[in-house]
């Protein structure tokens, strides 16, 4: 029997809910503008209600811990817990970049994905993912926070073919970038945290309530 799991993401300017059950994905995806804290409880609702399902009925919750904004992604992290706690769950708490990733790979069949995400109005998060022969991603350990100048320079670096997505991409001239397409997203996308629990054994590690770290696009606040 298939696994019944409840995957949300508050982490960036959005509130994402998806629910795998009976092996189909429902999705609810609404932009809320930093006020998570007042929409993502009742998006659960309203899914679960919508399938005729009880919170006791979820085997498994599945989360983005950031990088990302501190009320969204505390408000992700926060409800999580609660539920993990209260239902006696595990969570599967999984890197928001990491999701955009895989968002990229289903929707424009990118196997190598440069992610630019807006911290303020000179800097950026920039990260590098290339998807494996086994199906896996591999993302690059490096410095991630970059001004623009340093960001164009990482543009000019890639001379395979590469999906450069993010929510600040206006601030590139893409004509000039002849390896590179450009995609821009609002927010990522919970269905694709149940894709990435779906393709590979790797996403499927659980954790404890207590054990999970928020990130932050500055830096980890916990430690």
């Amino acid at each position: 029997m298939s696994k019944t799991i409840l995957a949300f993401d508050s982490s960036m300017s959005n509130c994402s809910i998806s629910l795998l059950y009976k092996n189909y994905i429902y999705n609810n995806n609404r932009i809320c503008n930093k006020n998570q804290t007042k929409y993502i409880l009742p998006m659960i609702q309203t899914i679960l209600k919508k399938n005729s399902l009880h919170l006791n009925e979820i085997d498994i919750i599945a989360i983005s811990k950031g990088p990302g904004n501190f009320i969204g992604t505390r408000t992700t992290i926060a409800i999580a817990q609660g539920l993990s706690l209260g239902l006696n769950i595990p969570i599967i708490a999984l890197s928001t970049t990491l999701i955009i990733a895989e968002q990229a790979f289903r929707m424009f069949n990118a196997n190598r994905v440069l992610i630019i995400l807006k911290i303020n109005n000179t800097e950026m998060y920039v990260i590098k993912y290339i998807k494996n022969k086994k199906n896996y991603w591999n993302n690059k350990k490096s410095k991630r926070i970059f001004n623009i100048e340093e960001t164009v320079k990482i543009l000019y670096t890639l001379k395979q073919k590469w999906i450069v997505i993010g929510n600040n991409l206006e601030l590139f001239s893409e004509n000039i970038y002849k390896n590179l397409i450009f995609k821009h997203i609002d927010f990522p996308k919970s269905e694709f945290i149940i894709s990435l629990y779906l393709s590979h054994k790797r996403y499927r590690k659980h954790t404890t309530f207590h054990t999970i770290l928020p990130i932050y696009f500055k830096k980890i606040l916990f430690k």
